[in-house]
């Protein structure tokens, strides 16, 4: 008799632990898409870790009219962007959120080249679950 009022009394302080938590945050959950590692696979050319956080559509506009992708032909497109214009590293200008959308901008430098690129990214979703939705690409 004992052991089931333990029991119930661990269930009902699970429910009161559970309900002081905001919806859709779960405990040690974090971010799905931490800056520091977003800003590394752009350091390094990493398109392949890049494209694991997109929707299953990609808007690219790597120096040209935006399209939109599959998440596979991203990928080939990323790829072939990176062997053209080899990472020499990315610095991060700014981060802000707007709504359901988390904006990453910042300059791409270009292996054995003097070129500069400004990288434009667009998240969507809301917290923690953010999906890499568009990336623009221009010349700086």
């Amino acid at each position: 008799m004992i052991g089931f009022r333990i029991a119930r009394l661990r269930v009902a302080v699970c429910w009161l632990i559970l309900l002081g938590i905001p919806s859709g945050v779960v405990w040690g959950q974090t971010d799905t898409l931490d800056v520091t590692k977003i800003l590394k696979y752009l350091s390094e050319g990493d398109a392949e870790a890049l494209v694991r956080h997109a929707e299953d559509y990609l808007e690219l506009a790597l120096l040209e009219q935006p399209r939109r992708y599959t998440r596979s032909q991203a990928l080939y497109v990323l790829k072939k962007f990176y062997r053209q214009y080899s990472p020499d590293g990315f610095e991060l200008d700014h981060s802000m959120t707007q709504g359901e959308e988390w904006w990453l901008t910042g300059s791409y430098s270009v292996r054995d080249q003097r070129q500069e690129f400004r990288f434009y990214l667009r998240f969507g979703g809301v917290f923690p679950k953010y999906r890499l939705m568009a990336i623009q690409v221009i010349r700086s």
